[in-house]
């Protein structure tokens, strides 16, 4: 899939929109929007490059909890 990421976690099942909503309102320039499932969430970019950027700034976020 060039330039789009899924993270997937099935304990996650009634926060996957609330996490796509979060990431949206972030408003990464990386991303150009994102859609979720009950347990899924898909983030859209313009390439490869930009998806790369996103997980790292998505990872970060996450190591800095």
């Amino acid at each position: 899939m060039e330039g789009a990421f899924w993270i997937s976690n099935a304990n996650a099942l009634v926060l996957a929109m609330a996490v796509a909503a979060a990431i949206d309102a972030l408003k990464f320039t990386e991303v150009v929007g994102c859609i979720a499932g009950d347990d899924t969430i898909m983030c859209a970019s313009k390439s490869d490059e930009d998806a790369k950027k996103a997980i790292e700034q998505i990872t970060k976020l996450l190591t800095e909890l």
